[in-house]
């Protein structure tokens, strides 16, 4: 079994309908993978994720730790990441500032 870790702002968001469908195929009884959200967005700015992914996945909110740091503190240990901005995986101190898009990391605006 693969723990399948999927961003939100620009991946999830940019065609929930496809991925709704891919996290069914994935988890389902054939493959029975894992998948997760793991967004760089800070819990408190995490409604319309929630609304949005609802109880198809966990979500892990990462605030300023690194994706893959957030992932584990919360019990995954990630196999496969699909993030729009692969870079931001392994970076912490990012900000995210609410415009789809995180702040490079340790800028604080």
């Amino acid at each position: 079994m693969l723990t399948i870790a999927i961003d939100f702002d620009d991946t999830f968001s940019a065609d929930p309908d496809l991925w709704r469908e891919f996290v069914g195929v994935a988890t389902g009884r054939r493959y029975g993978h894992k998948c997760i959200l793991v967004t760089n967005r800070p819990e408190a700015m995490g409604n319309d994720v929630r609304a949005e992914v609802g109880d198809l996945m966990p979500i892990v909110f990462a605030g300023r730790l690194s994706k893959k740091e957030a992932a584990a503190r919360a019990g995954y240990s990630v196999d496969i990441w699909i993030d729009d901005n692969p870079e931001y995986v392994d970076v912490q101190g990012i900000r995210y500032v609410g415009n789809d898009r995180p702040d490079e990391p340790g800028v604080d605006t």
